[in-house]
């Protein structure tokens, strides 16, 4: 609605506008205009304060929901780290016992491997110890016969029982 003044109004609510039929002073009808856009002006910035302050709220909420909800992910990550640490933890103390476990079991087969051939070892040491000796005791024999000029032939002891491959107990006259 376009005044006298070819000042444009608008209809605002709350906002009563003068009568058309009263011709106040032209100072007054300024101070009219003036009072009803101050008035204007004073609603829609409460208006405006409110819905400020409902937005405000209403972020605020939110942020206190995602926070909430930050916080409850964090917890339930930091369980989940807890949780997968402890089982990792127990799985590498589980393997770390295997492999202590199998270390002992191939040591102590190793151990006993030794042992064992260390006793071939000194069996065969004692069989060549007896073998050299008696083979030193038969060939001196036979060599006592050739310088008697006595050709016989010695008997071997034992030489029937002896298995192919074994040793053989020499004997000579003593």
């Amino acid at each position: 609605m376009i005044t006298e003044t070819g000042v444009t109004l608008h209809q605002v609510p709350g906002v009563q506008r003068p009568a058309p039929d009263s011709d106040p002073a032209p100072p007054d009808r300024a101070i009219a205009i003036l009072a009803l856009a101050q008035r204007t002006a004073d609603d829609h910035i409460a208006e405006a304060r409110v819905e400020a302050e409902r937005i405000v709220a209403e972020a605020r909420s939110y942020a206190g929901r995602i926070r909430v909800e930050a916080d409850r992910l964090l917890s339930d990550a930091r369980a989940e780290a807890e949780h997968v640490v402890s089982g990792g933890s127990a799985y590498a103390e589980q393997l770390r016992h295997q492999a202590q476990q199998r270390y002992e079991d191939a040591v102590g087969g190793l151990s006993i491997k030794r042992e064992a051939l260390q006793r071939q070892i000194e069996n065969l040491a004692a069989f060549d110890h007896e073998y050299r000796h008696r083979i030193t005791l038969f060939l001196q024999s036979q060599l006592r016969a050739l310088w008697a000029e006595q050709p016989q032939v010695v008997e071997v002891p034992g030489a029937e029982e002896q298995a192919p491959g074994g040793p053989v107990e020499l004997a000579g006259p003593s």
